[in-house]
C-alpha cells in the first residue's frame, strides 16, 4: 500500500513539473518594466507603426495614421495592469495604428498562445474625465510564424478587436511555429476611414504579456499493422443436400428521406435614420438615410457589409452565427453622425437583433448637392416617397417659384386696369364740374 502511495505522488510531482515547463513565459521583460529604451520603447521591446501618405492630413474623416510617441507609464496605478510600469503608446489630435514586438526562439512546429493585457482611453478632457465609449481603437495582438519582425508580414496572423475603454481586458491569439523564431506584436489602430476621431488624447496602455507553449509538435508514432487471426481447424463435415425452397421476391420500397433541419441561426437587422434635429434618436417627423455603409464583424474577421437603401426597409444579415458581433457605421462625406459609429450586439440562435444609427447632412455641405445621399422627408406618413433626394427637391422649390412668378404678373396687371379706370372717372367728374 506504500509503495502504491509513493508512485502515485512521483507521478503527480512528474505531471506538475511537466506543467509547468509547458508554462514557461517565454517573452522578455514580459511585464514592460523599467528601464525604457531612448525611444520609448520598453527593454527587449522594439517599435513598430503605420505612416500614410502627407496628403491626408489635412481631414481626420480620412482615417489617417501618423506616427504616436511611446513612453514608461508609471505616475498612475490604474494605468499600470501589473508591477510598477506599463507600455504607454498615444498621441494628440492625430490618429494612430501602431504598438510594440519582439521576436522569440521556439521549437519548430510547437503551437503558442501570445496573450497580452490592454487598456485604452479617447477623449478631449484630461485623465481622469472617462473615454469617448463610441470611438473605435481596435486593440489586438499577432504573431508571425516565421520570426521575420515585420507587422505587414502576408503571414501574421491576428486575434479579433477588442475596445477595452477605461478597463484593462485581455486578447491571445495562437499559431503553429513554422521555424525556430515567432514574433510578436501587440497593436491598436485609432484610424477610422469616414469618421472623425482626432481628439486630444488617443491613448493605449499594454502590460502583462505572455507567450506560452500549448502543444508539442507531432511525433512520428508507427502505425500497429494488423494482425491475422489463426486459421480454425479442419473438421470433415458432410456437406448437406440442398432443397430447394420456394421463394417470394420482395418488391423493393423506397426508404423514406429524412429532410436534415438546419438549426436556426441568428438574424441582425440594421437601418440609418435622419437624425435632422441631431437629437441622437428617431422622432416622428424624421425619416431615414441612404447610401450609409454598413460592416459586421466577430471576433476574427468581417462576415457582412451592406448599404442602406434610405426607407423604412432595414438591411438584415440572416444565418449569423450566436455569439457577439460589432456593428459599424460609415457615412459618406456630406454626412456627420449622430450618434456612435459602432454598437457591440450579442445574439442567440433564433433570435432577431435590430441596431439603427443616426446621421445628418453637414451644415457645411447643404450648399453642394451634388453627393448628397437619398433621405425620405416624413418617416410617419405611409405615402411618403421612399427616396427623395435633395436635387429633386431643388427642381421643386424652382417650379414653384414659377408658378408664383406668373400670379405676380396677373396682380400687376389688373392693378394697372384699376389705376385707369380710376382716372377715367376723375376726369369725366372734373369736365361737368367745369
Amino acid at each position: 500500500m506504500k509503495l502504491l502511495l509513493l508512485v502515485l505522488l512521483l507521478l503527480g510531482l512528474g505531471s506538475q513539473a511537466q506543467r509547468s515547463v509547458a508554462q514557461t513565459n517565454l517573452l522578455q521583460n514580459p511585464g514592460f518594466e523599467l528601464p525604457y529604451n531612448s525611444d520609448g520603447s520598453a527593454t527587449n521591446w522594439g517599435r513598430w507603426f503605420r505612416n500614410s501618405s502627407a496628403d491626408l492630413f489635412s481631414d481626420c474623416a480620412n482615417g489617417y495614421h501618423k506616427e504616436p510617441h511611446w513612453s514608461a507609464e508609471t505616475t498612475s496605478s490604474p494605468l499600470i495592469n501589473s508591477g510598477s510600469a506599463s507600455q504607454h503608446v498615444g498621441n494628440s489630435w492625430d490618429t494612430w495604428a501602431a504598438g510594440v514586438s519582439q521576436t522569440v526562439t521556439v521549437k519548430p512546429g510547437s503551437t503558442y498562445r501570445f496573450t497580452v493585457w490592454a487598456r485604452g482611453r479617447a477623449s478631449n478632457d484630461d485623465y481622469p474625465a472617462p473615454s469617448e465609449s463610441g470611438l473605435r481603437m481596435d486593440v489586438q495582438v499577432g504573431i508571425d510564424p516565421n520570426g521575420s519582425g515585420l507587422w505587414n508580414d502576408s503571414d501574421v496572423k491576428w486575434s479579433g478587436f477588442i475596445q477595452p475603454h477605461d478597463t484593462w481586458q485581455q486578447v491571445s491569439v495562437e499559431i503553429t511555429a513554422t521555424g525556430d523564431k515567432v514574433s510578436v506584436f501587440t497593436a491598436a489602430d485609432y484610424g477610422l476611414q469616414g469618421v472623425n476621431q482626432c481628439r486630444a488624447h488617443l491613448d493605449v496602455w499594454f502590460d502583462t504579456a505572455e507567450l506560452i507553449e500549448v502543444g508539442p509538435p507531432p511525433t512520428n508514432t508507427p502505425v500497429p499493422q494488423p494482425t491475422s487471426p489463426p486459421p480454425p481447424p479442419s473438421t470433415s463435415t458432410p456437406i448437406p443436400t440442398a432443397t430447394l425452397v420456394p421463394t417470394e421476391t420482395a418488391v423493393p420500397t423506397e426508404a423514406p428521406t429524412e429532410t436534415p433541419t438546419t438549426p436556426p441561426g441568428a438574424t441582425l437587422c440594421v437601418n440609418a435614420f435622419a437624425d435632422d434635429n441631431g437629437n441622437g434618436q428617431q422622432d416622428p417627423n424624421e425619416g431615414f438615410m441612404g447610401s450609409v455603409s454598413f460592416r459586421v464583424a466577430n471576433s476574427s474577421q468581417v462576415v457582412a457589409q451592406a448599404v442602406s437603401s434610405g426607407t423604412s426597409e432595414p438591411v438584415c444579415f440572416e444565418g449569423l452565427e450566436p455569439g457577439a458581433y460589432q456593428v459599424e457605421q460609415i457615412v459618406p462625406g456630406p454626412l456627420e453622425m449622430t450618434t456612435a459609429g459602432n454598437a457591440t450586439v450579442n445574439i442567440e440562435a433564433g433570435q432577431t437583433a435590430g441596431v439603427q444609427f443616426g446621421s445628418r447632412i453637414r451644415m457645411d455641405a447643404v450648399t453642394d448637392t451634388s453627393e448628397q445621399p437619398d433621405e425620405v422627408a416624413d418617416a410617419g406618413s405611409p405615402d411618403a416617397t421612399p427616396t427623395v433626394t435633395v436635387d429633386n427637391q431643388a427642381d421643386t422649390t424652382s417650379t414653384e417659384t414659377e408658378s408664383g412668378g406668373l400670379a405676380s404678373y396677373s396682380g400687376l396687371i389688373l392693378l394697372v386696369v384699376a389705376v385707369l379706370l380710376l382716372g377715367g372717372i376723375l376726369f369725366v367728374v372734373l369736365r361737368r364740374a367745369a
